[in-house]
């Protein structure tokens, strides 16, 4: 087995249990804001911002800043408050759905669309398949681009 299909396996394997892990959070977590984790976790630990201004090395105003949503903090800048608050930073999309149905529910409309695209034209030359086997058409394109993994799926009109 060659290293790119370890590397595939790997990464299907991350994601599972990436999204397995993140659709565990309680509901809303995802809409609290890097600011608002900031000061919830300073003021748990009994912290001032003087205090993690000096242990993640930031000026106090610009940490107030920060907390306030004044200013967009970087990734960067949030693992080294964290850091300074004895904390990890994960950072993990939640998605909406599954991303595998994701996928496959984006590979069919891509399906449709090229499918009912050939069977427009057939049916100008009065070629145009039945309706079972247009959608027998459509199956067989849809996991021929899930099997291709192509981003061809996303350029549906």
């Amino acid at each position: 087995m060659g290293r790119t299909n370890r590397l595939s396996v790997s990464k299907g394997w991350l994601i599972s249990r990436l999204s397995k892990w993140v659709s565990q959070a309680p509901d809303g977590t995802e809409d609290l804001a890097p600011h608002q984790l900031t000061r919830l976790v300073r003021e748990h630990l009994c912290m001032t911002q003087a205090q993690l201004a000096r242990r993640c090395g930031l000026p106090q105003s610009h940490v107030a800043k920060i907390e306030s949503g004044k200013v967009d903090i970087q990734v960067g800048t949030l693992r080294r408050i964290f850091r300074a608050l004895s904390c990890g930073l994960v950072l993990a999309p939640k998605p909406g759905k599954d991303l595998g149905q994701m996928v496959r529910e984006q590979a069919r409309k891509a399906a449709v669309q090229r499918v009912r695209r050939v069977a427009g034209t057939m049916a100008m030359e009065k070629q145009r398949p039945e309706e079972g086997m247009i959608e027998e058409l459509i199956r067989a394109e849809a996991e021929r681009l899930l099997r291709k993994r192509s981003s061809a799926i996303w350029e549906v009109e």
